[in-house]
């Protein structure tokens, strides 16, 4: 769009919701808004578009793009992102017609509160009804733009709710016109350039059966995404679709594992979480269908849901003529693929990266519970997630999102757009210590992937302020602002217990963040001696609180991971008593998301991955596998528990083990741009074929190994551009290297 150009945004008449917004719940139809355009010669056509909220926009009744849930999330008092298409091919000489009809998204949400606390319209730093700017342009000419000459009708979409669901009247309405309400807006625009929201796969039912006059649809697999649906149906009567991730014990759904906020859902203690005024009793994924008199389609517009199953309510199953679901996430570039002659092992990975999939709408999110980007969860995951997906634009607006709610004092929010969750946050706004470590670790993974010196430095300001302001008070004050290793099944699943070594881990944290800023300042060529010496000073107070005899804290996997990570001693005889605690575990890895990460990483420098294996390949009740038993083909969010989400890709770090140890290939501690890598592979004796392809800057890296008649050819094609280092942790094997230009 045109900097200089004054930009209209319009949106329907506002809707008043009533004193405690409880009105949000009844019907309130979409606008469509309509114009037109002459045009003298059908070429070089350009149209630039933005929205808050989501948007859908046809030219002569084609659409402008494939993608759905158009216009990612942010903090819209810092930014707005547009979109550019080259609509030459839809248009023609003559009158031209436009077309958009916009959903609420997250600009619109409802006024339910998460969790019976968390309320978006409150907390959001900005909520309205949905808006929107367009400019068409010919050449350099505008031809049409958003202003006053617009008008809107509504549409046949009565609520929408990105966590709750659409209400749709499929039947004809009259089109009565009203005028557009015009405003412009301060916010800076900006281009997007991370990847849209698109369709994938199309699945179909595995099974369809009729339970107490409902239709119970199973879909085999679990799937986020929209549903797609033709039944024939008489005018007025109602098809409600309600959406479950699993089954209970006694057959019935179980809603809870993906109800928005877990509105509903009774607590041991008893008491029913309530989503306040209007809201529905249980916060159930739910579209529903008033239909029109024959042949009936409907299919999402402004939502998706998380789902294995989808129960109709009023249908029969001979009036069903089709039902699919279609996969839904960001179109990201794949980065990497790890696959072996194990389908034990090609399973987990499998679900492992659907998961990650499924979870990935603009953000990298948690749950259909939340869909929310948590710092921490980012953190965790950052590897995996860079080894198998191109992620340079999609971890700078992530970053940017942090960076744009960060408190006046330094703080980030644990989510970025900051919702009002703050567990054991450091301040008001603030989140935990390991939430906050996004901005330095994101932007550390930008350069060491790839090469992002050049938005790295503009936002390094905001996090040398984040640093200072963290050392800026005692230690012994901020180390207890920290919700730990979460997900530990020491604490099976109970959300308030204390997380295992929580005095240790928020003293490791701090001193993390400190060696992670070092390594980014040095990247940058910054002058790092002052918080060389801080980063001694802490190392040396963190020994001295919570050196026991011969190990740290409370001696747990958590507690010597993250001492491991940080070098508080010896690190290899630090690795060597997790080694033996994880064996007096039984070979159960015990620690949280972070934990978990940092143990992966230190067993495979070590030479200690028959463990991970081990561990992986485990069918007990606390195990990955035990996860994939009921046939989801995703991973769940806890090892032990109730009521948790069955797609949520927390624990899904063990993707960069199959990269870095079975691939044998490990981008080095010091890259800039994947100039670096450490070729240190691990031969698995249950293995005799595993292949990687790793796409880098400078051209993709293949590992491939086999094992035949004893002997193991371990071939590697890799950019001369990278250098690299053998580890050479076992000397049986023939090494066949290539290098390419």
């Amino acid at each position: 769009m045109n900097k200089t150009q004054t930009i209209f945004w319009i949106s329907q008449q506002p809707v008043d919701y009533g004193k405690d917004d409880s009105g949000y719940y009844q019907d309130h139809p979409t606008p469509i808004f309509t114009n037109t355009f002459q045009l003298d010669q059908a070429k070089n056509c350009t149209l630039h578009i933005a929205a808050c909220g989501f948007w859908t926009c046809q030219i002569n009744g084609k659409p402008v793009t494939d993608a759905v849930l158009n216009g990612p999330w942010t903090n819209y008092q810092k930014v707005v992102y547009y979109q550019t298409f080259d609509i030459s091919s839809l248009v023609h000489e003559g009158e031209n017609t436009v077309r958009i009809e916009l959903g609420n998204g997250y600009y619109n949400p409802s006024p339910l509160r998460f969790f019976g606390k968390y309320n978006l319209r409150k907390n959001l730093s900005e909520v309205g009804m949905p808006e929107i700017a367009m400019v068409i342009q010919s050449g350099e000419q505008t031809i049409l733009q958003t202003d006053e000459r617009w008008t809107y009708t509504e549409g046949n979409t009565l609520f929408n709710n990105l966590y709750l669901g659409e209400r749709v009247d499929l039947r004809p309405k009259p089109s009565k016109r009203y005028p557009v309400v015009v405003k412009t807006r301060n916010t800076p625009l900006k281009a997007q350039t991370m990847p849209p929201i698109k369709k994938g796969k199309e699945v179909k039912p595995v099974q369809i059966e009729t339970r107490n006059e409902e239709l119970l649809v199973d879909f085999g697999e679990m799937i986020s995404g929209m549903i797609d649906i033709n039944f024939e149906a008489k005018e007025g009567q109602i098809v409600k679709l309600r959406f479950a991730e699993g089954l209970n014990p006694d057959g019935t759904p179980n809603y809870f594992s993906n109800a928005n906020g877990s509105v509903g859902e009774v607590m041991p203690d008893g008491h029913k979480i309530d989503g306040g005024s209007g809201a529905p009793d249980v916060a159930v994924e739910m579209d529903e269908i008033i239909c029109k008199d024959g042949n009936n389609h409907f299919t999402n517009q402004f939502t998706y849901h998380s789902f294995r199953y989808c129960i109709i309510e009023g249908l029969k199953k001979e009036q069903l003529q089709q039902i699919k679901a279609i996969y839904v996430h960001t179109d990201v570039e794949a980065g990497g693929s790890v696959a072996t002659n194990d389908p034990k092992l090609n399973h987990l990975y499998d679900a492992a990266v659907r998961t990650k999939r499924n979870n990935f709408h603009s953000t990298f999110e948690d749950c259909a519970r939340e869909r929310l980007g948590y710092g921490g969860d980012m953190v965790s995951l950052a590897d995996s997630n860079l080894y198998l997906f191109q992620l340079k634009e999609t971890y700078e607006k992530i970053v940017l999102d942090f960076v744009n709610d960060q408190t006046e004092a330094g703080g980030y929010p644990e989510t970025a757009p900051y919702i009002g969750i703050q567990s054991h946050g450091t301040a008001p706004k603030e989140g935990p210590l390991l939430w906050q470590m996004a901005v330095p670790y994101l932007s550390y993974k930008l350069i060491q992937y790839y090469d992002d010196k050049e938005f790295v430095r503009k936002i390094y300001p905001s996090i040398q302020k984040f640093v200072d302001y963290i050392l800026s008070r005692p230690i012994e004050e901020v180390s207890r602002c920290c919700l730990g290793d979460h997900g530990s099944v020491l604490i099976m699943g109970q959300f308030y217990k204390p997380t295992p070594d929580k005095p240790l881990v928020g003293y490791c944290t701090i001193l993390w963040l400190v060696q992670i800023w070092i390594k980014l300042g040095c990247l940058l060529d910054k002058d790092m001696a002052h918080y060389e010496v801080v980063e001694k000073k802490l190392k040396e107070q963190t020994l001295r609180q919570f050196k026991q005899n011969e190990t740290f804290g409370d001696g747990t996997q958590t507690g010597l991971a993250f001492a491991a990570m940080v070098e508080l001693d010896d690190q290899q005889a630090l690795v060597e008593q997790l080694v033996k605690q994880i064996e007096a575990d039984n070979g159960v890895f015990t620690a949280g998301i972070f934990g978990m990460k940092f143990t992966y990483e230190l067993l495979h420098k070590y030479g200690y991955d028959e463990l991970v294996e081990h561990w992986l390949r485990q069918e007990g009740s606390v195990s990955y596998l035990s996860m994939l038993k009921s046939g989801n083909r995703a991973m769940a969010e806890l090892f032990a528990g109730t009521n948790y989400s069955y797609n949520h890709a927390m624990f899904t770090s063990f993707i960069q083990w199959y990269f870095e140890g079975l691939g044998g290939v490990k981008i080095g501690p010091d890259a800039i741009g994947f100039n670096q890598v450490v070729l240190h592979p691990y031969f698995s004796d249950s293995l005799s074929h595993c292949g990687m392809k790793l796409e880098t800057m400078h051209g993709p890296i293949e590992s491939v190994w086999d094992r035949k008649d004893g002997k193991i050819v371990w071939h590697v094609t890799m950019p001369k551009a990278i250098q690299y280092t053998i580890q050479d942790s076992n000397a049986s094997y023939q090494l066949i290297l290539d290098l390419y230009d």
